[in-house]
């Protein structure tokens, strides 16, 4: 049973590394083997767009440490992301990793999931509306289940280790990796959120200013005030329709992105014909 934490602040010893090695010595104390894996320190480069990933299984032509990374993911039972927030959101290398996994999303049926949890230092409350979204994307992407999610406030650096609610829950948290592993129990842990396909509180308005959406599973549903609160009531059928959904994504994949491969090799030719006056024009 190994656990994984995967740290996305690029300070030694910060917040979010106290955080984490917290949490390991807790799934350590379940039995677990651990390790940390700081991202910062591995190259990993944008996404250039060029499809050969969902046509040509496991093939990238970028070449940097994403592989090792999804390889050390692959060979752990569990996972635990941290990362500080900066600017309303996590960190750009958890976006870039994101990116990066479209060789991933495709990929899936059949693959078991794993039990994730994310914790997140930030400095000032109010400023966090989008740390969670971005970590469900990850996970959903990398096949993961989760399990647990956790903000901390703690301004200064490295503070959150006078903070002992803070390491007693990175502990808690640790342990519960370890425990879901072993007991293959994924059920969710955590404060439960309006939405309840990643536990978010994000909501989309639509349109026809009646239905609201999740912006990252994509379950719709309408908005109801009851009594002075706010409420979701979500579509019988949203459940299934969820964007991150296994055969979802597998049906989005083989009816929606596969058949344009067809396409974009008979239109080679006359796309670059087209294109060459761009080419021309403030040549980069």
């Amino acid at each position: 049973m190994k656990v994984l934490a995967l740290n996305g602040s690029v300070r030694k010893n910060g917040n979010s590394e106290i955080l984490l090695k917290q949490a390991l010595m807790g799934a350590e104390a379940e039995g677990a083997e651990v390790e940390i894996l700081r991202l910062t320190d591995y190259k990993i480069g944008p996404c250039q767009g060029c499809g050969l990933c969902l046509f040509r299984e496991n093939v990238c032509q970028v070449k940097d440490d994403t592989s090792e990374i999804f390889t050390r993911v692959a060979a752990a039972d569990g996972i635990i992301l941290g990362a500080p927030c900066y600017f309303l959101e996590l960190t750009a290398v958890i976006k870039q990793l994101i990116d990066r996994c479209w060789i991933l999303s495709h990929n899936k049926i059949g693959k078991p999931r794993k039990p994730a949890s994310v914790i997140v230092p930030y400095a000032t409350r109010g400023w966090i509306p989008y740390i969670f979204m971005q970590a469900n994307i990850l996970f959903s992407v990398m096949n993961l289940t989760k399990i647990n999610q956790a903000a901390v406030c703690t301004q200064g650096i490295s503070e959150v280790v006078l903070d002992q609610d803070a390491i007693d829950l990175a502990d808690r948290m640790g342990r519960e990796i370890a425990e879901a592993i072993k007991n293959k129990d994924f059920t969710y842990r955590g404060e439960e959120g309006i939405c309840p396909g990643c536990n978010d509180w994000l909501l989309r308005v639509l349109r026809d200013r009646e239905t609201i959406e999740c912006p990252t599973c994509g379950m719709r549903g309408k908005l109801r005030v009851i009594d002075g609160k706010v409420k979701v009531e979500f579509e019988e059928r949203a459940w299934e329709e969820r964007r991150f959904k296994l055969d979802v994504g597998y049906n989005h994949f083989t009816y929606h992105i596969a058949p344009s491969k067809d396409y974009f090799l008979r239109t080679k030719e006359e796309r670059k014909k087209r294109t060459q006056k761009y080419k021309e024009y403030l040549p980069t």
